[in-house]
């Protein structure tokens, strides 16, 4: 009896770690990487770099349509507007229409919740993309960028980022009031 008991309890932990090492497999092949990087992946919009560890070692990695990708060690610290308001199609800041650059180190993300915003990246290479609900645009830091209102309705947040320890952060972000 005692016999069966080890060889149940060693079979199931077998059938566990069995499943356990093809589930990561499976997280790791190729085929579900590349679903989790896909427009239709809905989380974060592939907006995780799923290799870089630093914001500072993925200053230059982008998707293929130009859109850059946020470093997984990036933290939120402050938003405009402020939380519970959004820029619409008449407040969006004159700021934020022209060519602009965010500082050293601060990475951006616009999120919009309704309607339309063309985002426009102008360096390290030209690229331009129409940001909606389900899509997010991502602000490399130093790279020249700006929006424009695609609808009436739309709404939208600029989230800014940056990587713990970096140091205070003192930007004076012109054309935009907080």
């Amino acid at each position: 009896n005692m016999k069966q008991t080890i060889n149940k309890n060693y079979s199931f932990s077998l059938f566990t770690a069995a499943a356990t090492l093809a589930a990561c497999f499976i997280l790791l092949s190729p085929r579900v990487r590349a679903f989790v990087q896909s427009p239709s992946f809905r989380p974060l919009k592939s907006i995780l770099h799923p290799q870089k560890q630093s914001a500072l070692e993925c200053s230059s990695t982008h998707q293929p349509d130009g859109m850059p990708i946020l470093p997984s060690d990036v933290v939120k610290y402050s938003q405009v507007p402020k939380a519970g308001t959004q820029f619409t199609a008449q407040t969006i800041p004159s700021g934020l229409l022209k060519q602009h650059t965010t500082k050293k180190g601060t990475w951006g993300v616009i999120r919009v919740s309704t309607g339309k915003l063309e985002y426009t990246i102008h360096e390290p290479r030209s690229s331009v993309h129409v940001l909606d609900s389900e899509t997010v645009g991502v602000i490399e830091p130093t790279m020249l960028h700006q929006v424009k209102g695609l609808t009436d309705d739309v709404q939208f947040v600029v989230e800014f980022w940056r990587v713990p320890g970096t140091g205070v952060v003192d930007e004076k972000r012109e054309g935009l009031d907080e």
